[in-house]
């Protein structure tokens, strides 16, 4: 297999052209990997394809000459032999254990690096901000940041520090800390989001009762969507549930 990458397929395939010295017409192409744009340098790809020559393709594939059959020879009869014991394939090497001091050191180097990652983005954004790390449970890291610019760092909705937040936790599955929950916070925004979602529930649930239809929240980060969930899991007038894609995934709540 001779691969080519480029921007695009068709970018894949004229490199293929390219290095073979060949027309379209002449060689076989197959798309090993299409093209993915990545969102600020994360899960970016070109496109890989495959690409032949035809000829090369044809003799590999070509049937093999028949041959005439060998001439039968009658041989003579051998003793039995009793067949020997099938030796026992080795036990598979159990993988290294890692130490709960090796995984502790592995959690904040990456805790460290996303720091850094997540700073870098904020400069390039134009705000002059610190990051501290505060103590969260076993497995939430909480990164707090401190400017001048909080409207700007938080965005409308919460759409800035929301982004930021999935791209911090990104960076984590990808640097052997899947498991480490994230959450970026800026002067207290969380808890009056919070605050806010609570009484965006309450108001919405007593909507519906009063009316008797659903409504359609306004789609919402996952973490968020499950503060709505948990504020009326234990309302027995209605009940919730989310529908649609990603971004776009919203909370429903409908009359029970």
């Amino acid at each position: 297999m001779t691969i080519y990458t480029g921007k695009t397929e068709e970018a894949a395939i004229a490199a293929g052209l390219a290095a073979l010295n060949s027309r379209r017409d002449q060689v076989v192409t197959k798309v090993v990997a299409t093209p993915r744009k990545g969102f600020l340098g994360l899960g970016r790809r070109e496109a890989m394809v495959d690409v032949v020559l035809k000829t090369v393709v044809e003799d590999t594939t070509a049937p093999a000459p028949a041959k005439s059959p060998a001439p039968k020879s009658v041989a003579p009869a051998k003793a039995q032999v009793a067949p020997k014991p099938a030796t026992p394939a080795p036990a598979p090497t159990a993988e290294p254990t890692v130490t709960p001091q090796e995984r502790r050191k592995r959690r904040e180097a990456a805790v460290n690096a996303v720091q850094d990652y997540l700073a870098t983005i904020v400069e390039q954004l134009g705000i002059d901000a610190t990051i501290d790390a505060e103590a969260g449970g076993h497995r939430q890291v909480r990164l707090v940041f401190t400017t001048d610019k909080e409207g700007l760092l938080i965005g409308k909705h919460g759409r800035t520090i929301n982004a930021l937040q999935s791209l911090g936790q990104l960076f984590l599955n990808h640097h052997g800390a899947a498991h480490v929950e994230l959450e970026l916070d800026v002067a207290n925004y969380r808890e009056r989001r919070a605050a806010t979602l609570t009484r965006l529930a309450e108001s919405t649930a007593r909507e519906v009762v009063a009316t008797g239809k659903p409504i359609y929240l306004d789609p919402m980060p996952s973490f968020e969507r499950k503060q709505i969930h948990a504020v009326l899991a234990k309302n027995r007038y209605v009940t919730t549930y989310s529908a649609g894609k990603e971004p776009h995934r919203a909370v429903v709540i409908e009359p029970a």
